[in-house]
């Protein structure tokens, strides 16, 4: 199954040219402050991506953005102030500082007994050093984690322009996480296979750096 962008990839990939984002596709980990546009000596400062609390709703993808099924969604939750920590906890396995506000929805496929489905989950940071902080501890988390249904496996995955990302993988759950500015985003898919959940991945990044550069991802 492939998961696809309707209408938002020819604006994404000039909001990227626009906003000046690196080329973090993939699961390379991350190897210090290079990774962060303007970090690196000799590098201009550009402004980051990032998202005020009406885009961190309007990034989330629609049912209608994925092209694999009929999805249904839930409402989107946004979550603010003290709670968003102990939210990001929750979700993320690991301690969020400097989180600011977090986003989530979920997208089921229609039909009885369908197991497949997918989640979003953003979350802004105050900084780029911040949002990249939390990804390192999480990839480091996820890496180490040795459960009940056993460990997760590394996997490639194209993100379609994140800062950084690393993927993995148990069964039928691949997770992705990737850093776009000072956002930190989590999809997680459930039956979608790995060539699906980089779809889906893509339609998050497009979709996130359309809104933070000011257009209209449904236009």
């Amino acid at each position: 199954m492939r998961t696809g962008i309707r209408g938002i990839a020819v604006a994404a990939m000039l909001v990227t040219a626009l906003v000046g984002c690196g080329g973090g596709d993939g699961t390379d980990p991350v190897t210090g402050n290079d990774a962060i546009s303007g970090i690196a000596e000799g590098k201009q400062k550009v402004p980051p991506v990032s998202l005020d609390e009406a885009g961190m709703i309007n990034a989330l993808p629609h049912s209608s953005d994925l092209t694999s099924g009929t999805f249904g969604a839930g409402d989107p939750d946004l979550v603010q102030g003290a709670e968003v920590g102990k939210v990001c906890l929750d979700r993320l396995g690991v301690e969020c500082p400097g989180a600011k506000t977090l986003s989530m929805k979920d997208l089921a496929r229609v039909g009885s007994g369908s197991d497949t489905g997918v989640t979003f989950v953003l979350v802004s940071f105050g900084t780029e050093e911040e949002a990249a902080a939390v990804l390192k501890t999480l990839e480091k988390s996820k890496k180490e984690f040795d459960g009940p249904s056993g460990r997760y496996t590394p996997v490639k995955v194209e993100s379609g322009g994140a800062d950084e990302s690393f993927a993995i993988e148990r069964n039928d759950f691949v997770g992705v996480y990737m850093r776009i500015g000072t956002v930190l985003s989590y999809v997680i898919t459930t039956d979608f296979g790995r060539e699906g959940a980089e779809g889906v991945a893509q339609v998050q990044v497009g979709r996130l750096k359309v809104v933070a550069g000011g257009g209209d991802p449904d236009a």
